[in-house]
Parts: C-alpha cells; structure tokens; sequence
C-alpha cells in the first residue's frame, strides 16, 4: 500500500505558503501560475529594487487574485539595518585562514587583504578580540587593533570567497543601529500608500521597535497595517513576548537568527516562537534556506524536504520561500513541491493524530482567558461531533485567528464583509476567508450551509459548528459556539 494511499491528501491544505517575488516572477502569467500552484501570500522584498519595480509586482498580484477570485495577502519587507561590506574590483576576493586584512569604512572598492564597509558607525561596536561573521557565518574574523576611528585590522579564522555585498554579523552582540532606518521610514510610506496588508520589520530586538513602525505607519495611511516582526537577533530571543504582544506576527528569519545562535541552538528557537505566538492568537512564518537548493535545481535535497515537514509538525502558520522563487530558475515548480510536502506532512499527522501541543491552559489576562477557553470548547466539540468545519464570523479577524490558533482538524472558514480582514486570513494556519456581506447578519445558518457546500466540505447528515461573537473585547459580545447538522 502507497503512502498515498494509506495517508490520503487532505481537501484544504491548513499551512500556508509565502512566496517572495523578484526577476523570476516577472514574466507574464507567472503571478497566476505561482497562485494556481499554492501560494497565498507574496512578499514584496524592499531590500532589492525600485519603488516603481514593486508597484508594478504589486499590480500583478491584486489582478491575478481577482480574476482567480482568490483571496491572496501582500506583505512588504522592510530592509532594516542590514550591515554589508561594498564592491570589490574584481566582484570578491578570497580570505586565507590566518591571513590579515583590513576592514574600512573610507568608501574605497575592496581587493586581495582589503574589505570595504558601507556603515561608518559599525566599527564603534568592535574592539580587539571581537568576532565578525561574513557571508551567513560562513567566514570568520577576529579583530587584532583599531586603526584609527575608520579602519580594523583583523585575523581571518575562517576563509572562503567573500563577494559584493556580503553581509556582517557580530554574534550575541548588538549594533549601534536603531531597527527603523530612515530608509525603512520611506519604505513603509510607500507600502502603506500601496495598499500592503503586512509589513515585516527586520531585526527587530524589542516592543519600542514595533511601535515605533507602527507611529510613522500612523503618519503615513490612515489604516492599520499588520506588523510582523522579524526575530533575526540573539538579543530578540530574550524579548521575543514583549515583541509579539507588541506586533500582529512574527517572521522566524533563520538566517541572520543562525548566525547569531549555535546551530543546535535553531530549531529550539523556532518551536518556542512558534509556540509563543499561538499563545497569543499571532501567525508565526518560518523563513530562510526552506528549498534552496531549488534555486538551481529541479528537486529538493531530503534535508530540505524533512525541514519543511518539521515546520509543519512545529505548527507553523506558514513557510516562505525566498531566493527559490525571487531568483531561482524554478519558482513555480518549487511552490508546487511545497504544496505537496505540506499536504503529504498534513495528511500524515491528521491520520496519526499528532495534535499540536494544546497552548491554551497557558493563556493570561482575561481576554486571553476568554478566547482560549471559547477556541478550547470548539475544538473539543468538533472533535467529538467529527465536525467538517468550523465556520467563523468574524469582522476585523480576531476570532478567526483565536480559532485558527486552537489548530482544529476541521478547516476554519471565515466570513467577513471586511475587505483587508479577507485578505488578511491568507496567512493563517487553517484559514478559508470568505468575503460576503451577509457576514453582518445575525442568523447566518442559511449562510453556513451555502458557502460549505459550495466550498465542497460537507455532505448532508455532516455537522458544522458556528462560531461568533467574540474578539479583542469579549465582554462587549455575546460569544456562541452552535453545532448544525446539514
């Protein structure tokens, strides 16, 4: 008997995909290829090309979900204070272990013993015997003398090719960088006149951080825009609740986050963000080296593929694929790997019965107390009704994200007459949005039996339960949990 066979695809895949754009999705059609192929949310990535460039992507998208009639969110990325070395004459040069060179902020273009620096203030945060990591960590410094208040002389511990560009970590350690750059401020203008429904804010290390984005998000659209925080920081570990309350999400970016932690030290990381971030009802995307080898190649490592699955049994919300798809020679081929690792994982832990682990006795403060104990009554009584769906109305999201967060075996559909609440419902884990005006009445049975035939997830004789009347405030509603047999 085939895998297949004994752990049958789910209907609806429950985790969700972000695909980054870039010169590989530029040709005509590839947007609604990518859609078709699964991916739910697109990111904009503000590190790499022109406003005019993401405005034209941004287009693409918007109308190739609405000829698809699918709802699809955008989430623009913010650059933040990403430290780089320059140019070289030659593209790179090539560091010797145990030779010397020369990193310089005096704007030069860098040769053989010779690194240029883009960030003046960077060397204020080294003295001799500091580490500098190149290259995602795979180079290695250490800074043997100060040469003025431009230049560190430093020992290569570990060589290799550094190309334009490259980035710069200091691990466990902190730079004088505020996380909004002004850079960033302009950037988040533009996005939020765009009409983004995310904006992911890199090297976040604290609340301030969120809140900060959040007062020029304030001057720049008179809408709220949802904030997800980037943990790429050893520092932001240690912050990481005050960040989430303070944020809409968060991105658990391993790159610069594997840097700066030992590598046995990742994958713990990631399960406690995640699990952090369901305690409080937040999506958590899991980002960085996903398929990478499906930038060149036409099928993933078995590494790769076993990362993702452990993404899954971690309880991401969603996964993100980067360069696989921003630059790489198969982008759609790639988005169609990741469906099918998703659903085969899904497949598998639903006939296991490998629940995630329940969050919900951990709730604090009232309103949490609340949403988890209406999101932990639902559960246990869809289980037991062996519902088919859990069908949610909710206004601005906070419901359905309460119920998502529970990780039901039933998909969560979600009806809304909120526009950008639609959209929004993209990236959660488990989401079916619906946008319907009907979402406003009182009695929405009639409305339940519709849309769950018409979504092909019940039969007659099958239950659903309705689910309404709770958010951010519960005690101004009236919550209700009704079982419906079709």
């Amino acid at each position: 008997m085939s895998i297949r066979t004994r752990y049958p695809l789910l209907q609806q895949r429950r985790t969700k995909i972000v695909v980054t754009l870039g010169p590989a999705s530029e040709a005509p059609g590839t947007i609604r290829h990518l859609i078709q192929a699964g991916a739910d949310v697109f990111r904009l990535n503000l590190s790499h090309g022109s406003h005019e460039q993401h405005r034209l992507m941004y287009g693409r998208v918007r109308r190739a979900a609405a000829k698809l009639k699918t709802p699809v969110a955008v989430l623009a990325d913010l650059c933040g204070p990403r430290i780089r070395v320059g140019r070289f004459r030659e593209g790179g040069i090539q560091l010797k272990r145990g030779g010397q060179v020369t990193l310089s902020t005096r704007g030069v273009l860098g040769r053989t013993g010779l690194i240029p620096c883009q960030r003046k203030v960077l060397l204020k945060a080294f003295k001799p015997g500091d580490r500098l990591l190149l290259k995602d960590g795979l180079l290695e410094l250490r800074v043997t003398k100060r040469l003025g208040t431009a230049e560190l002389r430093c020992e290569v511990l570990r060589g290799g090719e550094l190309r334009d560009h490259n980035g710069v970590n200091l691990p466990g350690g902190a730079f004088p960088l505020p996380a909004l750059t002004p850079r960033d401020r302009r950037d988040a203008a533009f996005a939020a006149a765009l009409g983004v429904d995310f904006i992911a804010l890199s090297f976040a290390c604290s609340a301030a951080d969120i809140e900060d984005l959040r007062a020029c998000l304030r001057g720049a659209s008179g809408k709220r825009i949802h904030i997800i925080a980037k943990i790429e920081r050893a520092a932001a570990m240690k912050t990481a609740g005050a960040i989430l309350d303070a944020a809409d999400g968060i991105m658990v970016a391993r790159g610069d986050l594997g840097v700066e932690l030992r590598p046995e030290q990742v994958p713990v990381a990631q399960r406690e963000l995640i699990l952090q971030a369901r305690l409080r009802y937040k999506p958590a995307i899991v980002a960085t080296q996903m398929l990478e080898s499906m930038t060149e190649n036409q099928r993933p490592t078995r590494a790769e593929v076993t990362d993702v699955a452990h993404a899954v049994g971690d309880s991401a919300d969603a996964v993100m694929l980067s360069g696989e798809t921003a630059v790489g020679r198969y982008p759609v081929e790639t988005v169609h790997m990741m469906d099918r690792i998703l659903r085969q994982t899904e497949a598998y832990n639903s006939a296991q019965a490998l629940r995630p682990t329940s969050v919900f006795l951990r709730a604090e403060g009232e309103t949490a107390r609340v949403g988890a104990a209406i999101a932990q009554a639902a559960l246990e009584l869809a289980g037991q009704l062996k519902a088919h769906a859990l069908v949610v109305v909710s206004r601005r999201g906070m419901s359905a994200a309460t119920i998502c967060a529970a990780r039901p075996d039933a998909p969560v559909v979600v009806l809304t007459a909120d526009r950008r609440a639609h959209r929004r419902m993209a990236l959660y884990w488990g989401a079916l949005p619906v946008l319907t005006e009907q979402a406003q009445t009182r009695n929405f049975s009639p409305l339940a039996r519709v849309v769950t035939d018409r979504l092909k997830l019940t039969r007659p004789g099958d239950f659903i339960l309705l689910v309404q009347g709770f958010s951010a405030e519960p005690r101004l509603n009236a919550p209700s949990i009704t079982a419906l047999k079709l």
